[in-house]
Protein backbone atom coordinates (compact mmCIF):
# COMPACT_ATOMS: atom_id res chain seq x y z
CA UNK A 1 0.00 0.00 0.00
CA UNK A 2 2.80 2.64 0.97
CA UNK A 3 4.15 1.62 -2.66
CA UNK A 4 1.25 2.43 -4.21
CA UNK A 5 0.93 5.71 -2.27
CA UNK A 6 4.26 6.41 -3.59
CA UNK A 7 3.96 6.01 -6.95
CA UNK A 8 0.53 7.81 -7.04
CA UNK A 9 1.92 11.23 -5.32
CA UNK A 10 5.42 11.02 -7.79
CA UNK A 11 2.63 10.62 -10.57
CA UNK A 12 0.99 13.75 -9.73
CA UNK A 13 4.19 15.50 -9.55
CA UNK A 14 5.45 14.47 -12.88
CA UNK A 15 2.24 14.70 -14.88
CA UNK A 16 2.03 18.28 -15.67
CA UNK A 17 3.22 20.01 -18.97
CA UNK A 18 2.53 17.38 -21.29
CA UNK A 19 0.02 18.81 -23.43
CA UNK A 20 0.76 22.42 -25.00
CA UNK A 21 -1.73 24.97 -24.77
CA UNK A 22 -2.24 25.43 -28.22
CA UNK A 23 -1.56 22.72 -30.58
CA UNK A 24 -2.73 22.60 -34.60
CA UNK A 25 -4.80 25.46 -34.49
CA UNK A 26 -7.12 24.58 -31.48
CA UNK A 27 -6.74 25.84 -27.45
CA UNK A 28 -6.17 23.55 -24.47
CA UNK A 29 -9.28 24.71 -22.66
CA UNK A 30 -8.35 22.18 -19.20
CA UNK A 31 -5.89 19.97 -18.32
CA UNK A 32 -5.54 17.13 -15.32
CA UNK A 33 -3.55 14.00 -14.33
CA UNK A 34 -4.95 10.77 -15.27
CA UNK A 35 -5.09 8.54 -12.38
CA UNK A 36 -4.16 4.75 -14.05
CA UNK A 37 -6.43 2.52 -12.76
CA UNK A 38 -3.58 -0.45 -12.04
CA UNK A 39 -1.11 1.36 -10.32
CA UNK A 40 0.96 -1.45 -10.18
CA UNK A 41 0.80 -2.17 -13.88
CA UNK A 42 1.92 1.24 -14.75
CA UNK A 43 4.51 0.98 -12.20
CA UNK A 44 5.82 -2.46 -13.94
CA UNK A 45 5.30 -0.85 -17.44
CA UNK A 46 7.71 2.02 -16.30
CA UNK A 47 4.92 4.50 -16.50
CA UNK A 48 5.97 8.44 -15.79
CA UNK A 49 3.20 10.86 -16.52
CA UNK A 50 -0.30 11.03 -17.80
CA UNK A 51 -2.52 13.60 -18.15
CA UNK A 52 -5.91 14.42 -19.79
CA UNK A 53 -6.82 17.53 -22.20
CA UNK A 54 -9.41 19.30 -23.45
CA UNK A 55 -8.94 21.57 -26.47
CA UNK A 56 -11.09 23.62 -28.87
CA UNK A 57 -10.80 25.30 -32.05
CA UNK A 58 -10.57 25.24 -35.82
CA UNK A 59 -11.45 21.61 -35.93
CA UNK A 60 -14.02 21.32 -33.24
CA UNK A 61 -14.04 20.30 -29.59
CA UNK A 62 -11.88 17.49 -28.31
CA UNK A 63 -10.16 15.17 -26.10
CA UNK A 64 -7.09 14.52 -26.17
CA UNK A 65 -4.92 11.85 -23.57
CA UNK A 66 -1.41 10.98 -23.15
CA UNK A 67 0.16 8.70 -21.34
CA UNK A 68 4.06 8.83 -20.97
CA UNK A 69 5.99 5.82 -20.11
CA UNK A 70 10.35 4.91 -20.29
CA UNK A 71 10.79 3.06 -23.38
CA UNK A 72 8.52 2.15 -26.57
CA UNK A 73 8.31 -1.45 -25.04
CA UNK A 74 6.49 -0.03 -22.17
CA UNK A 75 4.56 2.22 -24.41
CA UNK A 76 3.40 -0.50 -26.52
CA UNK A 77 2.58 -2.74 -23.46
CA UNK A 78 0.03 0.07 -21.93
CA UNK A 79 -1.09 0.41 -25.52
CA UNK A 80 -2.32 -3.43 -25.44
CA UNK A 81 -3.96 -2.98 -21.78
CA UNK A 82 -5.47 0.10 -21.91
CA UNK A 83 -7.04 0.25 -25.71
CA UNK A 84 -10.92 0.28 -25.53
CA UNK A 85 -12.36 -2.79 -26.42
CA UNK A 86 -14.54 -2.02 -29.47
CA UNK A 87 -10.90 0.12 -30.93
CA UNK A 88 -10.52 -0.98 -34.51
CA UNK A 89 -6.78 -2.03 -35.31
CA UNK A 90 -5.64 -0.05 -38.31
CA UNK A 91 -4.18 -2.27 -41.12
CA UNK A 92 -0.74 -2.79 -41.21
CA UNK A 93 -0.04 -1.30 -37.96
CA UNK A 94 0.64 -2.99 -34.40
CA UNK A 95 0.43 -0.02 -32.49
CA UNK A 96 -2.52 2.03 -33.69
CA UNK A 97 -6.93 1.58 -33.86
CA UNK A 98 -9.49 3.51 -34.60
CA UNK A 99 -13.09 4.20 -32.59
CA UNK A 100 -15.95 6.11 -34.25
CA UNK A 101 -14.55 9.71 -34.32
CA UNK A 102 -11.16 8.69 -32.02
CA UNK A 103 -7.83 7.42 -32.54
CA UNK A 104 -5.58 5.92 -30.05
CA UNK A 105 -1.40 4.99 -31.27
CA UNK A 106 1.79 4.63 -29.81
CA UNK A 107 4.47 7.59 -30.63
CA UNK A 108 7.74 6.45 -29.98
CA UNK A 109 7.72 6.33 -25.94
CA UNK A 110 3.61 7.62 -25.68
CA UNK A 111 0.59 6.79 -26.26
CA UNK A 112 -2.29 8.69 -27.17
CA UNK A 113 -5.76 9.15 -27.74
CA UNK A 114 -8.04 11.29 -28.95
CA UNK A 115 -11.72 11.08 -28.83
CA UNK A 116 -13.68 13.76 -31.07
CA UNK A 117 -10.96 14.34 -33.55
CA UNK A 118 -8.37 12.07 -35.52
CA UNK A 119 -5.35 13.98 -36.48
CA UNK A 120 -3.20 13.13 -39.69
CA UNK A 121 0.10 12.32 -39.47
CA UNK A 122 1.42 15.99 -40.02
CA UNK A 123 -0.32 16.81 -36.72
CA UNK A 124 1.00 14.04 -35.40
CA UNK A 125 4.32 15.50 -35.86
CA UNK A 126 3.86 18.89 -34.93
CA UNK A 127 2.89 17.31 -31.48
CA UNK A 128 5.83 15.39 -31.60
CA UNK A 129 8.08 18.24 -31.29
CA UNK A 130 6.19 19.58 -28.68
CA UNK A 131 5.86 16.20 -26.15
CA UNK A 132 8.34 16.77 -23.41
CA UNK A 133 11.02 13.63 -23.28
CA UNK A 134 10.06 11.62 -25.90
CA UNK A 135 12.26 9.11 -27.09
CA UNK A 136 12.43 5.74 -28.74
CA UNK A 137 14.34 3.67 -26.25
CA UNK A 138 15.48 1.15 -29.22
CA UNK A 139 11.79 1.28 -31.01
CA UNK A 140 8.83 -1.15 -30.69
CA UNK A 141 9.35 -4.81 -29.78
CA UNK A 142 9.48 -7.67 -32.77
CA UNK A 143 7.49 -9.87 -30.88
CA UNK A 144 4.02 -8.68 -31.50
CA UNK A 145 4.77 -9.45 -35.16
CA UNK A 146 4.78 -13.09 -34.59
CA UNK A 147 1.15 -13.70 -33.37
CA UNK A 148 -1.10 -15.31 -36.16
CA UNK A 149 -3.22 -13.32 -37.89
CA UNK A 150 -5.43 -15.97 -38.75
CA UNK A 151 -8.22 -16.58 -35.48
CA UNK A 152 -7.08 -13.68 -33.55
CA UNK A 153 -9.30 -12.68 -31.17
CA UNK A 154 -9.24 -9.01 -31.71
CA UNK A 155 -7.68 -6.65 -29.08
CA UNK A 156 -6.57 -9.63 -27.30
CA UNK A 157 -2.97 -9.09 -27.02
CA UNK A 158 -0.87 -8.28 -23.94
CA UNK A 159 2.91 -7.23 -23.50
CA UNK A 160 4.00 -9.01 -20.26
CA UNK A 161 7.37 -7.51 -18.80
CA UNK A 162 6.65 -8.92 -15.10
CA UNK A 163 5.14 -10.72 -12.70
CA UNK A 164 1.92 -8.52 -11.95
CA UNK A 165 1.17 -8.03 -15.84
CA UNK A 166 1.66 -12.09 -15.61
CA UNK A 167 -0.80 -12.86 -13.04
CA UNK A 168 -3.23 -10.54 -14.55
CA UNK A 169 -3.64 -11.49 -18.02
CA UNK A 170 -1.63 -15.52 -17.76
CA UNK A 171 -2.53 -16.55 -14.42
CA UNK A 172 -2.12 -20.07 -15.48
CA UNK A 173 1.61 -19.23 -16.05
CA UNK A 174 3.49 -19.63 -12.80
CA UNK A 175 6.20 -17.03 -12.16
CA UNK A 176 9.00 -18.86 -11.23
CA UNK A 177 8.88 -20.53 -14.56
CA UNK A 178 8.03 -17.45 -16.84
CA UNK A 179 11.66 -16.32 -16.77
CA UNK A 180 11.21 -12.59 -15.68
CA UNK A 181 14.94 -12.86 -13.99
CA UNK A 182 16.71 -13.40 -16.85
CA UNK A 183 14.97 -10.62 -18.41
CA UNK A 184 11.89 -12.34 -20.87
CA UNK A 185 9.35 -10.79 -22.39
CA UNK A 186 5.91 -12.51 -23.03
CA UNK A 187 3.61 -11.15 -26.11
CA UNK A 188 0.16 -13.45 -25.66
CA UNK A 189 -2.99 -13.47 -27.13
CA UNK A 190 -6.22 -15.24 -27.30
CA UNK A 191 -6.59 -17.59 -30.42
CA UNK A 192 -10.17 -18.98 -31.85
CA UNK A 193 -9.28 -22.88 -32.10
CA UNK A 194 -12.60 -24.72 -33.17
CA UNK A 195 -15.59 -23.57 -30.77
CA UNK A 196 -13.80 -21.48 -27.86
CA UNK A 197 -10.76 -18.83 -27.09
CA UNK A 198 -7.48 -20.26 -25.96
CA UNK A 199 -4.53 -18.48 -24.54
CA UNK A 200 -1.03 -18.34 -26.82
CA UNK A 201 1.85 -16.97 -25.19
CA UNK A 202 5.41 -16.24 -27.28
CA UNK A 203 8.07 -16.14 -25.21
CA UNK A 204 11.37 -14.33 -25.79
CA UNK A 205 14.59 -14.75 -24.39
CA UNK A 206 17.93 -12.91 -25.00
CA UNK A 207 20.26 -16.03 -25.83
CA UNK A 208 19.01 -19.79 -27.64
CA UNK A 209 20.80 -21.39 -25.00
CA UNK A 210 18.63 -20.02 -21.97
CA UNK A 211 15.02 -20.44 -24.34
CA UNK A 212 16.38 -24.26 -24.56
CA UNK A 213 16.36 -24.41 -21.11
CA UNK A 214 13.15 -22.51 -20.18
CA UNK A 215 11.48 -25.33 -23.25
CA UNK A 216 12.44 -28.05 -21.13
CA UNK A 217 11.09 -26.46 -17.58
CA UNK A 218 7.81 -25.62 -19.54
CA UNK A 219 7.34 -29.37 -21.31
CA UNK A 220 7.39 -30.66 -17.37
CA UNK A 221 4.67 -28.33 -16.68
CA UNK A 222 1.17 -30.95 -16.75
CA UNK A 223 -0.86 -30.53 -19.93
CA UNK A 224 1.39 -27.37 -21.70
CA UNK A 225 2.01 -28.35 -25.20
CA UNK A 226 5.26 -26.29 -26.60
CA UNK A 227 7.37 -25.31 -29.37
CA UNK A 228 10.99 -23.40 -29.46
CA UNK A 229 12.47 -21.80 -32.49
CA UNK A 230 15.83 -20.21 -31.79
CA UNK A 231 15.03 -17.61 -28.97
CA UNK A 232 11.05 -18.18 -28.71
CA UNK A 233 9.23 -20.17 -27.14
CA UNK A 234 5.44 -20.72 -27.78
CA UNK A 235 3.20 -22.29 -25.55
CA UNK A 236 -0.59 -23.43 -24.78
CA UNK A 237 -2.41 -23.75 -21.86
CA UNK A 238 -3.74 -27.14 -20.43
CA UNK A 239 -6.96 -28.52 -21.96
CA UNK A 240 -6.44 -26.83 -25.63
CA UNK A 241 -6.85 -29.80 -28.05
CA UNK A 242 -3.66 -30.74 -29.60
CA UNK A 243 -4.94 -31.06 -33.11
CA UNK A 244 -5.96 -27.39 -33.32
CA UNK A 245 -2.57 -26.54 -31.40
CA UNK A 246 0.00 -27.97 -33.49
CA UNK A 247 -0.64 -26.04 -37.02
CA UNK A 248 -0.43 -22.73 -34.58
CA UNK A 249 3.01 -24.14 -33.34
CA UNK A 250 4.24 -25.47 -36.00
CA UNK A 251 4.26 -21.99 -38.29
CA UNK A 252 6.23 -20.36 -35.39
CA UNK A 253 9.57 -19.44 -36.74
CA UNK A 254 12.56 -16.93 -35.51
CA UNK A 255 12.91 -14.71 -38.23
CA UNK A 256 16.57 -13.35 -37.37
CA UNK A 257 18.12 -10.02 -39.18
CA UNK A 258 21.69 -10.51 -39.42
CA UNK A 259 24.16 -7.46 -40.58
CA UNK A 260 27.73 -9.09 -41.72
CA UNK A 261 30.41 -7.08 -43.36
CA UNK A 262 31.95 -8.72 -46.42
CA UNK A 263 34.95 -8.07 -47.96
CA UNK A 264 33.82 -6.60 -51.60
CA UNK A 265 36.44 -6.67 -54.65
CA UNK A 266 39.96 -4.80 -54.39
CA UNK A 267 39.77 -1.27 -56.79
CA UNK A 268 41.61 -1.51 -60.11
CA UNK A 269 44.95 -0.51 -60.22
CA UNK A 270 45.65 2.75 -61.59
CA UNK A 271 46.04 3.49 -65.08
CA UNK A 272 49.48 4.95 -64.65
CA UNK A 273 49.95 5.55 -68.89
CA UNK A 274 46.49 6.80 -69.04
CA UNK A 275 47.50 9.43 -66.00
CA UNK A 276 50.82 10.92 -67.90
CA UNK A 277 48.60 11.24 -70.87
CA UNK A 278 46.56 12.76 -69.43
CA UNK A 279 49.32 15.26 -67.76
CA UNK A 280 51.04 15.56 -71.17
CA UNK A 281 47.52 16.52 -73.12
CA UNK A 282 46.70 19.12 -70.00
CA UNK A 283 50.15 20.44 -70.61
CA UNK A 284 49.86 21.17 -74.23
CA UNK A 285 46.64 22.57 -73.85
CA UNK A 286 47.82 25.31 -71.39
CA UNK A 287 50.96 25.75 -73.63
CA UNK A 288 48.02 26.54 -76.43
CA UNK A 289 46.66 28.86 -74.04
CA UNK A 290 49.68 30.78 -73.14
CA UNK A 291 51.07 31.49 -76.98
CA UNK A 292 47.60 32.37 -78.37
CA UNK A 293 46.78 34.55 -75.41
CA UNK A 294 50.48 36.08 -76.15
CA UNK A 295 50.11 35.89 -79.92
CA UNK A 296 46.26 38.29 -79.20
CA UNK A 297 48.36 40.30 -76.99
CA UNK A 298 51.06 41.25 -79.20
CA UNK A 299 48.66 42.05 -82.41
CA UNK A 300 46.85 44.25 -80.53
CA UNK A 301 49.77 45.90 -79.22
CA UNK A 302 51.21 46.46 -82.73
CA UNK A 303 47.78 47.91 -84.23
CA UNK A 304 48.34 50.62 -80.71
CA UNK A 305 51.60 51.37 -81.67
CA UNK A 306 50.89 52.00 -85.39
CA UNK A 307 47.85 54.38 -84.12
CA UNK A 308 50.34 56.29 -82.63
CA UNK A 309 53.43 56.47 -84.92
CA UNK A 310 50.13 57.77 -87.29
CA UNK A 311 49.12 60.15 -85.11
CA UNK A 312 52.29 61.95 -83.30
CA UNK A 313 55.32 60.59 -85.67
CA UNK A 314 56.95 58.92 -82.80
CA UNK A 315 55.40 55.80 -80.34
CA UNK A 316 57.95 57.30 -77.79
CA UNK A 317 55.68 57.69 -74.84
CA UNK A 318 57.34 60.26 -72.92
CA UNK A 319 58.09 63.90 -73.58
CA UNK A 320 61.66 64.77 -73.96
CA UNK A 321 62.08 68.38 -73.32
CA UNK A 322 66.04 69.37 -73.70
CA UNK A 323 67.69 72.57 -72.82
CA UNK A 324 71.19 73.51 -74.04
Amino acid sequence: MLRRLTFLLAANCAWAGIWPDTWHGSKRLSSAPIQPEDAMLWAEYGGEAAERALYDGPVGRFAASAWRLQDATGALAWYQAARPPKCTPVRGSLASCVTPGGLMLVRLNYVFLFEGWRPLPRELDELARTAPAMRSGGGLPYLPGYLPEKGLVRNSERYLLGVHSLQKFLPWVPASVAGFEDGAEIQAGKLELGATAADYAIFYFHTPQLARIKEAQFRKQPGWLVKRSYVLVAVFPPGVPENLAKPVLDALEWKAEVVRNEATAPPPVPNVAGLLLGIFKLTGVLLLICIGGGAIFAFFAALARRRRVRLYGNDDHYIVVRID
